[in-house]
């Protein structure tokens, strides 16, 4: 079973959103973490992005994966090192471990999925499939 860590808002319950029913357990209130890795969701028409708040983590303390229709992301940073000379009386950054997984709905190409780090913030863009995306029909003459 994955670590996670209570929802800051024990108010908010699972179908207060729509997105909740695409993406399970993003908005879960029970069982998923707020106070590392919040995310945000949003739909474009090409795809989905999601965002996570992860302060103080680079790129090579993460690790982002798809694997049947559930992506992945995890972190891992070590703890700030102790100087000499200096009598700690609160020492409250430590080791930070985290892990969130969200199940995807089929209209994602999980093959054209990326995911960049940019000033704390986790961007992970999740494309949809050529199938998933809109289209005009064109309307011809019957035969």
């Amino acid at each position: 079973m994955l670590p996670t860590i209570n929802h800051r808002s024990p108010a908010r319950r699972r179908g207060d959103f729509g997105f909740d029913r695409l993406f399970h357990g993003l908005l879960d209130s029970e069982r998923s973490s707020r106070t590392v890795a919040a995310a945000d969701l949003y739909e474009t028409e090409e795809g989905y992005g999601l965002e996570l708040e992860l302060p103080g983590f680079t790129e090579v303390d993460m690790d982002v994966t798809v694997d049947c229709g559930v992506l992945t992301i995890s972190g891992s940073r070590a703890e700030a090192e102790e100087e000499k000379g200096r009598t700690y009386h609160v020492r409250e950054r430590r080791h930070d471990r985290f892990t969130r997984s969200f199940a995807l709905p089929a209209s994602i190409d999980g093959e054209g999925v990326v995911a960049h780090l940019d000033a704390g913030v986790l961007t992970v863009e999740l494309p949809k499939s050529p199938e998933a995306k809109p289209h005009r029909i064109s309307v011809g003459r019957a035969k």
